[in-house]
């Protein structure tokens, strides 16, 4: 196992267009790490400097403690499984496993060995012979990923692998990996644009926009405590509810001027008048005759069969609640629901920075991070 540190990275292709900039993280040995962001966000270019596909422009790049920024892709000890496969189509499954090795000094006998236990781990045993136009995409898939598991590199760089699969393919197979590289301790790095990939399969994971790093952390950490707006809409599904209140008497108000109370007068508001307001979706409630907050008229109803979402307008924004169970409630209908004022996060309305966000121990090591 090898653990990869960027110190001050960035990558530009001119002197105007800095696609990363300055990105300090250390990804512990055996440690699964998400890249996850929106498209254009640099996560890929990033993966691709790691792996020497990418010029470094600035910054050091360390893989174990060397220094790898002028290291050829062979020479950095790693693997990668890209989006696309890239399987050669007219090699059979078994020739496109062992591609990879014929520039290693790996006797034929160890090689047939390694892809035995490849192809058993994974699978496809009973596939070895055929070609991959043969495959389904799920079974490609595992043939790009035992092609870098016989590698046995310490590091393996994954960009995108499950694109390109259906929905029920993509969720067994993050299960797949994740527990593959349980089994093989070897440090993973994932990158993907949807959260619940990060959510579900990170150790940590890096949050990107716009080539700046927005937050490093544990999944539920981030989760449960975005440093800002971008973090918070991005992260959950649906994502945090969002909208724009002015400050009167403790009172946080709508633009329809609805109002809420606030739990405690916050410290950090310095004496603004105007923040952004979030709420996540499951923790707007049905209200009772005791604890109603707001009337709502319902814009749209998804009923998931285990969970009910709910569509509605709140000030200048729409919102969603989400509900356990089936709910057999009409578009247009008015329903009475209760927000606790302790499931509020406030946010300053300019920077977009959370207003009483805690820096945990980890963002005080992590220089690129906002606070």
């Amino acid at each position: 196992m090898k653990k990869v540190e960027l110190v001050n990275i960035g990558k530009s292709y001119d002197q105007k267009t800095n696609v990363i900039q300055d990105i300090n993280v250390t990804i512990e040995p055996g440690e699964f790490f998400v890249l996850v962001g929106p498209s254009g966000c640099g996560k890929s270019t990033m993966l691709r400097m790691i792996a020497g596909l990418e010029e470094v422009t600035q910054g050091e790049l360390l893989i174990g403690d060397v220094k790898a920024n002028k290291l050829l892709p062979s020479q950095r000890d790693l693997s990668m499984v890209f989006q696309n496969y890239a399987l050669y189509p007219h090699l059979t499954v078994e020739q496109n496993i062992l591609f990879g090795l014929h520039t290693k000094k790996i006797s034929k006998q160890e090689q047939q060995k390694r892809c035995r236990e490849a192809a058993e781990m994974l699978g496809l045993s009973e596939y070895l012979k055929r070609k991959p136009r043969q495959l389904s995409g799920g079974q490609r898939q595992r043939v790009a990923l035992a092609r870098a598991i016989v590698t046995h590199s310490p590091i393996c760089l994954m960009d995108e692998p499950l694109s390109n699969l259906d929905a029920k393919l993509r969720a067994k197979m993050r299960s797949e990996i994740r527990q593959i590289q349980r089994k093989l301790g070897i440090t993973m790095i994932y990158v993907t644009h949807d959260q619940t990939e990060a959510m579900t399969m990170a150790d940590r994971m890096m949050i990107l926009n716009g080539g700046n790093i927005q937050q490093v952390g544990r999944p539920l950490d981030i989760y449960n405590a975005p440093k800002n707006t971008f973090v918070a809409s991005f992260i959950g599904s649906p994502p945090m509810n969002l909208s724009n209140v002015s400050i009167e008497n403790n009172l946080l108000v709508f633009e329809d001027r609805r109002a809420i109370s606030m739990s405690t007068p916050h410290s950090n508001l310095n004496g603004k008048k105007e923040v952004v307001v979030g709420v996540r979706p499951e923790h707007i409630q049905l209200a009772t005759n005791d604890n109603t907050s707001f009337i709502v008229e319902v814009d749209n109803v998804e009923i998931l069969g285990t969970e009910t979402l709910l569509t509605f307008h709140m000030g200048d924004k729409q919102w969603m609640a989400k509900w356990n169970g089936q709910w057999t409630i009409k578009v247009g209908e008015r329903v009475p629901i209760f927000i606790d004022p302790k499931h509020l996060f406030l946010f300053d309305g300019d920077t977009g920075s959370c207003l009483h966000y805690e820096p945990s121990a980890e963002d005080l090591t992590v220089k690129g991070a906002l606070v």
